[in-house]
């Protein structure tokens, strides 16, 4: 195991749902929570790039993307505004309702969003790259499970 590796775990700690589940859930929120300061940069903070990310799936109304990111439309207002500014979004009539305004990721804010992923599977790949081929392995089926649990 390498230095950085945590201490193993009992197997009766392991077979616990309830402290596997404290364990995972610490360990998730820190990595992204290093994740996003590693990719935060003056334009791009990390609410910024996760509003950018959800354009990626289509255009949104200010209120949408409130909802989706559990914000106030106000303050979701100032962040379409900030990146507005910056050029990574831009506002366009909604053709199915003529009262409200759709937001779009821009050629601009696509590509800040590239940059940002790309530093966040660097940083991650960097931390990856130190670890045993056991634990990467181990790592591997670890993100497999934790992908089937979270769809």
């Amino acid at each position: 195991m390498t230095e950085h590796s945590p201490q193993p775990v009992q197997d009766t700690d392991a077979q616990d749902p309830g402290h596997l589940a404290a364990e995972l859930r610490v360990a998730v929120m820190r990595t992204s929570r290093r994740l996003r300061a590693e990719a935060a940069t003056g334009e791009l903070s990390p609410g910024r790039y996760s509003v950018l990310a959800g354009l990626g799936e289509g255009p949104r109304t200010v209120g949408q993307l409130a909802a989706r990111e559990q914000v106030q439309a106000p303050s979701m207002t100032r962040i379409v505004n900030d990146l507005a500014a910056v050029d990574f979004v831009s506002r366009s009539e909604n053709p199915l309702d003529k009262r409200q305004v759709l937001i779009s990721i821009t050629a601009a804010g696509s590509a800040a969003l590239r940059q940002a992923r790309s530093l966040r599977t660097a940083w991650l790949a960097q931390r990856v790259a130190a670890l045993t081929p056991q634990e990467r392995s181990t790592l591997h089926e670890a993100a497999l499970i934790l992908q089937e649990m979270s769809a």
